[in-house]
C-alpha cells in the first residue's frame, strides 16, 4: 500500500471508491447503481440490473456519455415488440446488444427484438471490491448475466470491470459461455455512446486502419461532427478488415478532451459508427461487434452469424478511456 498517501487521508474514500445505491423515483425506480470514482477525476456507474452496463461516464466533471430521452429505465418495463424499442432504450455509456440479435427486430425462427434481450437482464452474483495491489488501489466489479430459453438456449456473460487510483480508463473483461448441449448462434455488439459536451460541432472521430462503407443515404463525413439538426436522419458506417487490436476515438479540440474504446478483434472483427446528429438525441456511437449490425434474419441468410459451440467459452477484452490535452490526444492518434 501507499503509506505516504494514506498518511494524508482519514479514509481512502476521500479520493477513490465504489458507492452502491438504489434509485428512488422515476422510470428507473428500484434500479441498483454502483458508482466508481478515483483520484484522476474518472467517475462512472455500473448498472447490475441492466446487464452490468455502463450508464454515466465523466472526467473532471465533464460528461462523456449520451443518455436518451427516456433516461435510465427499469428492465421490468422491457417489451420485446419491435415498435417498443424507442419507448424504452436508455442509452448510456455502454449498452450490451445481443445475444440473440444486434440489429433491427426480426422474426424468422423466433421473436428477436431490436438490439436483443441481454441489456434487460439483471446480473446475478454481482459484487464490488476495492483493495491495495502494491502501491496501486484497485476498484473492481464482477457479476454474470444469463440469457436463457427453455429447451434451446443458455448463454451467459461473466463480466469484470476494473480501474485504479489514478487511471483514466476502465478495463472490461467478458467471458461468454454456452451452457447447453448444442451449438448456439449468437450476436454481440458493444454499443458505446458518446454525448455532449464531448460530442459537439467541432468534435472529430479517428480510428484504426479499416475498410469503411457508408450504410445509408444520409452519410456525409465519418470523421467530423456537426451541430444538431431538427428531425435529421441517422448516419451509419460499417468498418471491417481490422487488425488484431483496434481503437476508435472521439475528441473535442475545444475542450481538449477525448474518449476512446480499444478492443481485441479476435471475436469482435468489425465495428460500426453511428452518428445521430438529430436535435435532442445527439449521439456518436462506436460499436465493436461480431457482425456489422445485421439483424438476426440477415445474419443467418448471409452466413455471417457467429456460432458458440456447446459448453465452450470465448473471452473479450475492451477498454474505455479518456485522453486529456491535445498533446496526449495527438500522440494517441498518431499510433492508431
Amino acid at each position: 500500500m501507499n503509506i505516504n498517501l494514506l498518511k494524508k487521508l482519514g479514509n481512502i474514500d476521500q479520493i477513490a471508491g465504489v458507492r452502491e445505491s438504489r434509485l428512488m423515483r422515476g422510470r428507473g425506480e428500484g434500479i441498483e447503481i454502483a458508482e466508481f470514482y478515483n483520484a484522476a477525476g474518472l467517475r462512472f456507474s455500473v448498472v447490475p440490473d441492466r446487464c452490468m452496463d455502463l450508464y454515466e461516464l465523466s472526467y473532471k466533471g465533464i460528461n462523456l456519455s449520451y443518455h436518451s430521452t427516456n433516461g435510465l429505465t427499469s428492465p421490468l418495463a422491457f417489451d420485446p415488440a419491435g415498435i417498443e424499442f424507442a419507448e424504452q432504450w436508455p442509452g448510456g455509456m455502454m449498452v450490451t446488444c445481443g445475444l440473440d440479435n444486434v440489429g433491427g427486430a426480426s422474426s424468422d425462427g423466433g421473436n428477436f427484438p431490436t438490439h436483443g434481450r441481454i441489456a434487460h437482464v439483471p446480473a446475478s452474483n454481482f459484487g464490488t471490491k476495492t483493495f491495495w495491489d502494491g502501491d496501486d488501489y484497485i476498484l473492481r466489479a464482477c457479476g454474470e448475466v444469463h440469457m436463457t430459453k427453455m429447451f434451446t438456449r443458455h448463454l451467459s456473460i461473466r463480466r469484470t470491470y476494473e480501474t485504479s487510483l489514478n487511471a483514466k480508463s476502465i478495463k472490461i473483461h467478458d467471458v461468454i459461455t454456452n451452457f447447453e448441449d448444442m451449438d448456439e448462434p449468437f450476436q454481440l455488439l458493444y454499443h458505446t455512446n458518446f454525448g455532449y459536451p464531448l460530442l459537439d460541432v467541432n468534435s472529430v472521430v479517428a480510428t484504426s486502419k479499416c475498410d469503411r462503407t457508408a450504410a445509408n443515404g444520409e452519410c456525409e463525413d465519418y470523421a467530423h461532427m456537426r451541430f444538431p439538426v431538427d428531425r435529421r436522419g441517422e448516419d451509419l458506417y460499417f468498418q471491417t478488415n481490422l487488425e488484431k487490436e483496434a481503437t476508435a476515438v472521439l475528441y473535442n479540440p475545444d475542450l481538449e478532451i477525448g474518449g476512446y474504446i480499444h478492443w481485441n478483434t479476435d471475436n469482435l472483427p468489425n465495428f460500426l459508427e453511428w452518428q445521430n446528429m438529430r436535435s435532442h438525441e445527439y449521439v456518436l456511437a462506436l460499436e465493436p461487434c461480431n457482425t456489422c449490425g445485421l439483424n438476426r434474419d440477415d445474419a443467418v441468410k448471409e452466413g455471417k452469424i457467429a456460432i458458440l459451440p456447446a459448453y465452450e467459452s470465448i473471452e473479450n477484452d475492451l477498454e474505455i478511456g479518456v485522453l486529456d490535452g491535445m498533446t496526449e490526444i495527438n500522440g494517441f492518434i498518431s499510433n492508431l
